[in-house]
């Protein structure tokens, strides 16, 4: 694969038994607005917003895995970035590990019991990002249900297929009309602020990743 060839899939979650998501409201700005800052990579970025069938544990698994492993043939990206909201946090919050577990049962009886998200650059991301006068930090538990289970699906595709490709995942804050209509005590984040996040989150990575910076 050519430098010029690498892609960059960045996805978010379609509104799950709320009227709005954060990260699908992120990604849908996006795809519309891409920043300045990204026009340079703008025929390697990949936007997309995964929604899933919550009729059961079973529906939300299939159709998870199902989405995730048809957006990886189809791009066949060199980086995933997924991004996810987090009703407690007040901050951007880059997951470092992956746990086989969802809605605590095994994701995958034969897999890992976790992974460390592979994304480059991820040891000084919350810096970065921090850099820009935005609120950032690690965490070392992404959850029970679809953040951390798309994360560890991915990382263990990778290890299951010998594909190259890296993974992160990032929680952003809900928006501030969520915190109006469904999360009263929330803390929230403008999407203009979730904006310039992913913007640095999407620099730093391509910056740390050799390769990316030297396509025209």
């Amino acid at each position: 694969m050519s430098i010029c060839e690498k892609m960059i899939l960045i996805t978010g979650f379609a509104p799950y038994k709320e009227a709005l998501n954060a990260s699908a409201a992120l990604i849908s700005s996006m795809q519309s607005d891409l920043p300045d800052g990204l026009r340079d990579l703008e025929n390697q970025l990949v936007f997309e917003i995964i929604g899933v069938d919550d009729t059961s544990r079973k529906t939300e698994h299939q159709t998870l895995e199902t989405q995730l492993l048809t957006l990886i043939s189809q791009h066949q990206p060199a980086l995933c970035i997924f991004i996810g909201q987090a009703p407690p946090y007040n901050k951007i919050t880059c997951e470092k590990v992956a746990l086989n577990s969802f809605m605590n049962e095994v994701i995958d009886a034969e897999g890992s019991v976790a992974y460390w998200a592979d994304l480059p650059g991820i040891n000084t991301l919350p810096a970065a990002v921090e850099a820009q006068n935005i609120p950032a930090a690690h965490s070392y538990y992404a959850g029970q249900h679809l953040c951390n289970h798309i994360l560890y699906s991915s990382l263990a595709y990778a290890e299951k297929t010998g594909l190259s490709y890296r993974s992160g995942f990032i929680h952003i804050p809900v928006l501030p009309e969520q915190v109006k209509m469904d999360y009263k005590n929330a803390a929230c984040m403008p999407l203009s602020m979730t904006r310039k996040a992913l913007l640095t989150v999407i620099q730093h990575v391509v910056k740390v990743e050799a390769g990316f910076e030297k396509c025209e």
